[in-house]
């Protein structure tokens, strides 16, 4: 398994992560100190920034479980994999997204992040 590959797994995993020390050690081994995040929901900075969205998106979609959804294509420093968010069970993804992360001396230093398939408002 390339580095690369190694490391958006536990980008993914970090987003799994319910506990909050377990959850904490993973984030200062996936990403830059200073990490930008932006999607269309949100925009944050530094390791506390990544946390608390994970953790927003954790109660918004309780035990929800990401997924990677196909290959990782890297280049250079450069990480680009479509991911999808599911109930345990279901087979259809509840959302579905696409993540370029910029590495820095194997870290993730930046990600912006898309949006493909949103759950529709009741």
């Amino acid at each position: 398994m390339s580095a690369t590959r190694e490391l958006i797994e536990n980008y993914i995993r970090s987003w799994n992560e319910t506990d909050p020390l377990r959850r904490r050690v993973l984030i200062e081994r996936v990403y830059a100190e200073h990490v930008t995040y932006t999607d269309p929901m949100a925009q944050v900075r530094g390791w506390e920034g990544i946390d608390a969205t994970i953790a927003a998106v954790q109660g918004m979609f309780p035990g929800h479980r990401f997924a990677l959804a196909g290959v990782v294509d890297a280049h250079h420093d450069l990480a680009r994999f479509q991911w999808q968010l599911s109930a345990p069970g279901d087979d259809e993804p509840l959302v579905i997204g696409f993540d370029v992360a910029e590495l820095d001396e194997g870290r993730v230093r930046r990600v912006h992040g898309f949006l493909d398939k949103v759950p529709q408002a009741a």
